[in-house]
C-alpha cells in the first residue's frame, strides 16, 4: 500500500510529496522516477524551452558497473617520501620511506579521463531518454552511436548533454547529493 501522506515545499519551491510505504507489491513502480529537462534553444534571436521526457531507471547500476569496467587508472610510481618534507611530516614518519605515488597529471590519464567523463555522458543520456529515437525511414533506433548521431543532427550541443545528465541524476538525487556530481568538476 502507498498513500502520499505529506506535501512539503523544498527550498527549490518544488512540491514533494512524502511517501507511506508499508508494503511492496511486485509490479508496482514506486521508485521509477521520470521526469522533464528543459533544454535551452535560441534560434534567430528567439529562446525557447523545449521539454526532453527523461527517466532515471538502470542509470546508476551502469554508471557502477562502467565506473567498474572502464574507469581509467592514472599511472603510479615509486618514489622517496622523505620525513622532514611536507608529506612526511604529514604522514608523521619518522625515516625516509618509498611509497607509490598516483600520478593525476599524467597527461595520458588526463586524456583518457576526459574521455571517459563524456562517454560516461553520452551513456547515461542515452539511457536516461524517455522517448523514441527514429531514423528517416521511421524505424526506432536501438544502436547508442546512431542515436548520438541523429540528436546532434538535430543540434543538441555538450550543453545541453551535460543539462540531461544533471537533470538525470537530479530524478533520484536530494540537492545536497549534487555536489559529488562527478560533471560538476
Amino acid at each position: 500500500m502507498v498513500d502520499i501522506i505529506k506535501n512539503e515545499q523544498n527550498e527549490d519551491r518544488d512540491l514533494i510529496d512524502t511517501v507511506d510505504l508499508d508494503q511492496l507489491v511486485e509490479g508496482n513502480s514506486i521508485f521509477e522516477s521520470k521526469g522533464i529537462s528543459y533544454l535551452k534553444v535560441t534560434h534567430v534571436g528567439v529562446v525557447k524551452k523545449v521539454p526532453v521526457p527523461i527517466r532515471s531507471s538502470g542509470v546508476s547500476e551502469m554508471i557502477d558497473e562502467y565506473e567498474k569496467s572502464k574507469k581509467p587508472q592514472p599511472p603510479k610510481k615509486r618514489e622517496l617520501i622523505r620525513k622532514d618534507g611536507d608529506l612526511g611530516r604529514e604522514m608523521k614518519l619518522t625515516k625516509n620511506e618509498f611509497a607509490w605515488v598516483y600520478d593525476f597529471t599524467d597527461e595520458q590519464y588526463v586524456s583518457e579521463m576526459s574521455k571517459y567523463t563524456r562517454d560516461l555522458g553520452l551513456r547515461i543520456v542515452m539511457m536516461g531518454l524517455d522517448f523514441r529515437i527514429r531514423d528517416k525511414e521511421g524505424n526506432e533506433v536501438d544502436d547508442d552511436e546512431q542515436k548520438l548521431n541523429i540528436l546532434k543532427g538535430w543540434g543538441l550541443t555538450a550543453e545541453h548533454i551535460n543539462q540531461l545528465v544533471r537533470d538525470i541524476q537530479s530524478l533520484t538525487q536530494w540537492q545536497e547529493d549534487k555536489e559529488t556530481n562527478f560533471l560538476g568538476s
